[in-house]
């Protein structure tokens, strides 16, 4: 993998000897200036790109029947809370950009300016089966192969969860999932997953990840992993996930990562041996699970973390967090299909963690999303 300063080497060379001053720290100083100004713009246009490509998509649902309406007007903090959280998110990754927690190769776009619009236009004409599919209730309606590959899997996984074409069963899905998800989220979500990093970055004492291996679950598309690897180069990542086709699509999408190796299986019930992983981290996949498979894959998280191993758990908000967001979490599950959001909102993650075994769970907040950290 590739690694860059924002600085050129041989521009640093020359200023430290100019400045006399240490190389390494003039480095630090010099990414510390441009990286944290360079991630808010990022952050900016991203938002602004996201927001108004929601526009239209939201409008042609309206028009096909597929939109709600709210059900209640949310209260009146809410706007100044949303904001907030926003402004906070932002700053907090930015600050993370300019300390070194992350490299400044994640800022760069995965796609072409052309593969983003020909997705998008993609996505538009995906939405006109998904409003169908609202209209009519069916959370499980599949084409093809994903047909065949759904008898497969666990009851609970067999759902066109967001109403989203083939739910998780097909590489269509995968190429679209992650462009829907910041839609959503106004271009924030990578922010948001990034927030996976700083945790495992003080565990291991901001090491380089040598000799270290890593285990996600439920890695999707693999965007997670993506930062985790950037972040640790070193390390050896598995990348675990139900789905066939988006783990086809995270090795696609990670192939400069030599590192990570994927492997399909279920996170409720790991074909693993006991203390294999110095860390286990999974982002946005404990509100999609059951209450009883929740509770297995943190006992399986536990048996197959090393002995003083860091979980690290990104997902939803859940009530009471925010307080002011707690009406966002009530809509959430109305427009998208999340049939187990709201059991997962009113069942506190710490709580499971630590009847699961794990010691002094810490939480923090990042907008929409939660982070919690616990060790064995």
């Amino acid at each position: 993998m590739r690694e860059f300063s924002l600085i050129p080497d041989r521009v640093q060379e020359g200023l430290s000897d100019w400045l006399d001053v240490d190389a390494q720290q003039l480095s630090a100083r010099l990414n510390e200036w441009v990286a944290r100004p360079l991630a808010l713009g990022v952050a900016g246009a991203r938002s602004g790109l996201f927001l108004a490509e929601s526009i239209p998509l939201l409008a042609l649902q309206r028009v096909l029947g597929g939109g709600y309406q709210v059900s209640k007007p949310p209260p009146a903090d809410a706007r100044e809370a949303v904001l907030r959280e926003v402004r906070a998110l932002a700053q907090r990754d930015a600050e993370h950009f300019a300390r070194g927690l992350y490299p400044v190769s994640l800022l760069a776009p995965t796609s072409s300016a052309r593969q983003h619009v020909t997705r998008y236009l993609r996505l538009l004409a995906d939405s006109v089966r998904v409003a169908a599919r609202k209209r009519a209730r069916k959370p499980r309606e599949f084409r093809g192969e994903a047909t065949r590959l759904a008898e497969e899997l666990p009851d609970y996984y067999r759902r066109n969860f967001h109403f989203q074409t083939d739910g998780y069963l097909s590489e269509a899905s995968a190429d679209l999932y992650e462009h829907q998800v910041e839609i959503l989220f106004r271009g924030l979500a990578d922010a948001m997953r990034r927030s996976v990093i700083p945790p495992l970055k003080a565990h291991f004492d901001n090491s380089r990840g040598r000799g270290l291996r890593f285990l996600e679950l439920g890695a999707g598309c693999g965007t997670a992993s993506r930062f985790v690897a950037h972040a640790f180069p070193d390390a050896n990542i598995t990348c675990l996930d139900l789905s066939h086709p988006y783990l086809n699509t995270a090795r696609r999408r990670l192939a400069d990562c030599s590192r990570v190796a994927f492997l399909q299986g279920d996170a409720t019930d790991l074909d693993l041996r006991d203390e294999r992983f110095d860390a286990v981290y999974s982002v946005f996949l404990f509100h999609e699970l059951p209450l009883a498979q929740r509770r297995r894959a943190l006992a399986e998280a536990r048996r197959v973390l090393k002995p003083g191993g860091i979980h690290v758990l990104v997902d939803s908000l859940q009530e009471g967090d925010v307080p002011a967001l707690d009406w966002a979490l009530e809509e959430f599950p109305r427009e998208f299909h999340e049939p187990y959001f709201r059991n997962y909102v009113r069942t506190p993650l710490e709580a499971l963690i630590a009847d699961a075994g794990f010691e002094s769970p810490q939480t923090s907040t990042h907008f929409l999303s939660k982070t919690v950290v616990a060790t064995r």
